[in-house]
């Protein structure tokens, strides 16, 4: 019975709030919300580095498939080099472009 007078009394001084007082709490309170603000502090600049890191991953693959196209625009763009290939490429496209049948006897 003792036990169940010492239960009821503890969550009656929970309810008041007088638990933390006669533990002598106050004197290191500033300590435990100091603890508090570290910990929140903590757990937030965690999440927003999480985040970063989150950014960082999805623009690497981003800038991965921007390398490959580079490479096969260049590797396209290599091809092109070649007088008949350009040619051939203006006579697909139905231009009248031609190339010289003499070279300029006077430039602008």
């Amino acid at each position: 019975m003792n036990t169940r007078k010492t239960i009821i009394n503890i969550l009656k001084a929970i309810m008041r709030g007088t638990l933390l007082l006669s533990m002598r709490i106050d004197k290191i309170f500033i300590h435990i919300v100091y603890l508090f603000a570290v910990v929140w502090v903590s757990i937030y600049v965690s999440l927003k580095i999480e985040e970063t890191l989150r950014v960082v991953e999805k623009n690497n693959g981003v800038l991965e498939s921007l390398r490959i196209e580079h490479a096969q625009k260049t590797s396209e763009l290599a091809g092109f080099d070649r007088v008949s290939t350009i040619h051939r490429m203006l006579e697909d496209a139905g231009s009248e472009v031609t190339f010289p049948e003499k070279p300029a006897a006077h430039i602008d």
